[in-house]
């Protein structure tokens, strides 16, 4: 009875891990099988140019992103049941939104302009530009503060099957390399268009547009989780920017065989996080029910990662050889530091995501800074050194600074004592 109860308890957590475990898998696998047909139709060098423009437009979405996947899951867990607040905040994020990339797409175009580069390459990136839109699209944040993660689950994988089909049918030769991120981008512009229509039909949001002073508290509210979030991505994507810059596409290329799997089979382990943290929401009026449940689920995750971590080094050199073929030695070893790192780079988003539910943003930022600091100093002398595998040491250097610091900053989850 007593495991019936618990199993009751955790109903709503449980089917919400299992639905995003599910899009995590589809979405993920897909591209596994997508991607050895790009890189054997375009090869890899070109293969490199898609990344590195992929590494570079995701600064914009992370820009109209901005704090609201955390700060506005957050607020819509807390107000789920109150169809007034949920709508108004729904609006005022939607609208935050769509002025943040009317501004940063009139600073794109005027820039690319004056861009020393080739035809294909200018065209690569204004079609994979088009993926800040789509993601101006998805209210991924509500839905997850909804804990209907149903949902996001349909639309991530109709929108990644129209593009696995159309990959096939319209990527023949080396050249069409550059349909690439089109195809990518109107899968998801026409799936997120739904997306929006359908989250404010099932869930009877009303129209409420935003004031300015609500505006402008929004934009202070989550100030710190979106300098902490720019400090993360700044740390991360610049690496394969100065890859590409510093050595060449085809280092770019083989640095991201291994880290796009790495990064599909983490997306899947970090479902837990995501899951959870709506979930760690409603016991915030319950501080010793709220570090208990904490607690529990940094333990249970732990143990996740750590079996997550030996399968993905066992099993490096076989999955690089059959999905790409042989010959792919370096990103072999690439992919094996990256299994190493999988040990604890993940938890940095759970704590992340915990500090913010303790609104401790300033903590947040604090630690991403540093680790962004220490990055800025030792990416090019690593990269010169190590070439591409440069990248992958320093990722695993950083992510065990972050943990250390995360968890000198949350001593309470590691104590027994009550609160």
């Amino acid at each position: 009875m007593k495991n019936i109860t618990t199993i009751n308890r955790y109903k709503k957590l449980i089917e919400n891990f299992s639905y995003l475990t599910l899009i995590n898998i589809i979405n993920k696998l897909l591209p596994l099988i997508i991607v050895p047909f790009i890189v054997r139709t375009v090869g890899v060098e070109k293969y490199g140019i898609i990344t590195f423009a992929l590494s570079v437009i995701s600064y914009f979405i992370l820009i109209t992103q901005y704090s609201f996947t955390l700060t506005a899951t957050k607020y819509i867990s807390l107000h789920r049941s109150d169809i007034d607040k949920f709508s108004k905040h729904f609006n005022l994020v939607i609208s935050i939104r769509v002025i943040f990339f009317v501004l940063i797409a009139t600073l794109f175009l005027t820039v690319l302009m004056f861009l020393d580069i080739s035809a294909n390459e200018k065209e690569v990136f204004i079609f994979t530009f088009l993926l800040v839109f789509a993601d101006v699209l998805m209210p991924l944040w509500f839905f997850r503060g909804m804990e209907d993660m149903k949902y996001i689950a349909v639309f991530n994988i109709i929108a990644k099957l129209f593009y696995a089909f159309s990959i096939y049918l319209f990527v023949g030769e080396k050249d069409d390399f550059v349909w690439i991120p089109l195809l990518n981008s109107i899968s998801l512009i026409m799936v997120n268009v739904y997306a929006l229509y359908f989250a404010i039909r099932k869930y009877k949001i009303k129209r409420v547009p935003p004031s300015l002073v609500e505006i402008k508290e929004e934009l202070i509210l989550g100030k710190d989780i979106f300098f902490s979030n720019i400090s993360v991505s700044f740390y991360r994507t610049i690496n394969i920017i100065l890859l590409g810059l510093l050595t060449n596409y085809t280092a770019v290329g083989i640095y991201s065989l291994a880290e796009g799997l790495f990064m599909a089979y983490n997306s899947i382990i970090k479902s837990y996080t995501t899951v959870v943290y709506p979930h760690l929401a409603k016991y915030l009026d319950q501080p010793i029910r709220f570090y208990s449940q904490a607690r529990k689920l940094f333990s249970f995750y732990v143990i996740i990662l750590s079996l997550s971590s030996l399968i993905l080094f066992v099993s490096s050199s076989t999955i690089i050889d059959f999905l790409y073929g042989e010959g792919h030695n370096e990103s072999i070893e690439i992919l094996k530091i990256f299994s190493i790192a999988l040990l604890v780079e993940p938890l940095g988003g759970f704590f992340t995501a915990y500090l913010s539910l303790k609104s401790k943003y300033r903590v947040i930022r604090s630690i991403t800074f540093k680790t962004m600091i220490l990055n800025l100093l030792l990416v090019v002398p690593m990269i010169h050194i190590f070439q591409a595998k440069g990248v992958v040491y320093l990722f695993l250097l950083l992510s065990l600074i972050q943990v250390y610091l995360n968890i000198q900053a949350n001593r309470e989850i590691f104590s027994t004592k009550k609160e």
